[in-house]
Parts: structure tokens; C-alpha cells; sequence
């Protein structure tokens, strides 16, 4: 399979129960092509898992009902490029942001589109910005899940990460085993010829409960 159809593969698993877009803006899958892809490799050591001091708040709180509409606010000491990410109820790992509408636009196709600044809290999502403009409804499954925020200094837009075992959620060992899966990855340069670079990742997290 050719890089743009694994990451078109990847990114419609990323699209189930995902935000929907207004009907205006019709996503571009062929946007898509300045998305960095992430491959498996050997685990670093183990280190300090927020160097850039990431945080991700949900607004407006952490517990909310089916069908309610979330906001996150994301800050940092450092920029780096941003990926959030969604673990529900069932373990399920989705790519929240940026996914395939946010990519198709035409800031989509510039690398620095998630790159995120200490300057202020970046809040997704947010219609002032083109590229975060589009909602998060909560869907099913109801019960506790999480949100994980990671950020890299190196341009990536796309992560593959396993589901999270479900007897591991609503234990610290949750996020270990996503931190863990995320160490793993190397980022792959678009021209194939750099030698594959540890992200050097960030990582932030945020409980939260979707009531029926």
C-alpha cells in the first residue's frame, strides 16, 4: 500500500464517531499529502515524559453528557507540533486533532499547520481558526475515558498508536502503556531519504466521564 493510502486508511479509522464538519467545506483527501506519518521502531530509554510543560483542559468541564459539545484548551512552555488524541470507554485510541477535514483544507497542506506556540493557550475548536474550525460531539461509548495530548519540536501531523487494553482503563497504567506505544514511534521524513527521528514527545492527559 502506497503512503497516501495507508494514511487514508488511517485517518478514516481516525473519522469514527469524529466531529462533523460544516456541510460548506467539503474535505479534499488530496490535502492531505503534506501529513507526516509515523513508523514503528525500537523504545528509546525511558525519560521525563513533559519537557515542553504541556497541558490539556476540557471545557466545559471533564464530565459531560451524550451529545454535549467539548472545547479543549492546550498550552505549553515550548512550541512544538500538537497531536490530540481520545481514548474511550472501550479503549479505543482516535486521532481527535488534527484529523481528515482539518488536513483537506488548504492550511492542511503547510506542515506548521498544528504547531502550537507558548505565546497563548491554543483552543480547539476554535472558528476563528480555519484550521480547527469544525465541533467535537460526544458520542457512545458512555463512561470513563481520556484525552492525551502530545507534542513534538519536529513537524508530524499523523500518529498510529494500538487501542489501549481495556482492563488497563481507569489506572495510571493506561497513559503508561500510551506513552509507552508512543516512544516507539520515529518520525519518517515526506522524501524517505532523512533518517527516521525520535519526536522527542510531550506528553499531557485529561480524565474525563460521558454520562448517558
Amino acid at each position: 500500500m502506497t503512503a497516501r493510502g495507508r494514511l487514508a486508511a488511517l485517518v478514516a479509522a481516525a473519522l469514527a464517531c469524529a466531529p462533523q464538519p460544516p456541510r460548506a467545506q467539503e474535505a479534499n483527501p488530496g490535502a492531505t499529502r503534506a501529513v507526516t506519518i509515523l513508523a514503528p521502531r525500537e523504545a528509546p530509554a525511558p525519560g521525563a515524559d513533559n519537557p515542553a510543560g504541556l497541558n490539556v483542559e476540557i471545557l466545559p468541564g471533564e464530565r459531560f453528557p451524550l451529545g454535549a459539545k467539548v472545547t479543549f484548551r492546550v498550552g505549553a512552555r515550548k512550541s512544538g507540533y500538537l497531536i490530540l488524541l481520545e481514548v474511550d470507554a472501550s479503549g479505543k485510541v482516535t486521532q481527535r486533532f488534527p484529523n481528515l477535514y482539518s488536513m483537506a483544507l488548504p492550511a492542511g497542506a503547510n506542515d506548521k499547520s498544528n504547531l502550537i506556540t507558548p505565546a497563548r493557550p491554543t483552543l480547539i475548536p476554535n472558528r476563528l481558526n480555519p484550521f480547527a474550525a469544525f465541533e467535537y460531539v460526544a458520542e457512545p461509548p458512555a463512561g470513563a475515558g481520556f484525552f492525551a495530548a502530545l507534542l513534538s519540536p519536529r513537524p508530524v501531523q499523523f500518529v498510529d498508536l494500538p487501542d489501549v487494553p481495556q482492563q488497563l482503563l481507569g489506572t495510571p497504567q493506561a497513559e503508561a502503556f500510551l506513552i509507552e506505544e508512543a516512544r516507539r514511534l520515529r518520525v519518517v521524513g515526506r522524501d524517505d531519504k532523512s533518517a527516521p527521528a525520535d519526536p522527542g514527545w510531550s506528553f499531557a492527559f485529561a480524565p474525563y466521564a460521558i454520562t448517558p
